[in-house]
This record gives C-alpha cells, structure tokens and sequence, in this order.
C-alpha cells in the first residue's frame, strides 16, 4: 500500500489488476488478502484464491467452508475470502445470509471460480 494511504481509501493499484467490474481494483481494508496489503487480488501462488472482498457473516463462518480458514475473524469484519469457499457456501445459503460483496474492490480473477450472477447476487452497496 503506498505511504500515506488510509484504510478504506479509494487509492486503486496501479499494476494493471482489475475488479469484476472492469474497472482498477481498489483498495478494500488494512492487512487483509492474499499479500495482506489489502487489495483482494489474487496470483498463481494463491492456492486459496483470497480473491472475492466481502463482509464476513455469521451463517459464513459457521459452515464447514468459513469455520477454520477465517479463525479470529466475527460475523461483520471485512475480509478477502476464498472464491472456492465462496462458491461451496452460497449453495448452502441464501443472500440474506451469505457474505456481503464488494464488487469495485473483488478480484476479476474470482470469475475463473464463480460467476457474475453469484457475486451481484450477495453484493453491498458501496460508498
């Protein structure tokens, strides 16, 4: 994250990494993702692909696809969660209860995982 730059900023990256909604990625919340810089972006050493930006939910963590990866985080935190358990969970739940998305600042790359569909389908409003 550049020097200076403040959690929950709109600073975008730089490098040519996009979000699911063509756009520049943007920054999402202090230390989280795959590189803990937090952008959730993923790469080819991201066996998790920690790539989808979304607000924790209680439903989330208590299936068996949120419950050990996402140890110390609670129903409400922010955080990068992994496409695969993203897509296993939400043919558990509905939207009312599955995670929340943020779509500007989710990996274009969860789409090699799950669709548009799905992720406008749990998708937040953003500011």
């Amino acid at each position: 994250m550049p020097e200076g730059s403040k959690e929950g900023s709109k600073e975008e990256i730089k490098n040519g990494e996009y979000s699911i909604r063509g756009g520049p990625l943007s920054y999402f919340f202090k230390d989280v993702g795959f590189a803990k810089d937090g952008y959730c972006r993923t790469d080819p050493s991201d066996k998790r692909h920690l790539s989808i930006a979304a607000i924790m939910t209680h439903a989330f963590h208590q299936c068996e696809y949120g419950d050990d990866d996402y140890k110390g985080i609670t129903a409400g935190d922010k955080t990068c969660i992994s496409a695969y358990d993203f897509k296993r969970a939400i043919s558990e739940m509905g939207p009312d209860q599955g995670p929340k998305v943020y779509l500007s600042m989710t990996d274009q790359k969860a789409l090699e995982v799950v669709t548009m569909d799905q992720l406008k389908m749990y998708a937040t409003k953003e500011k």
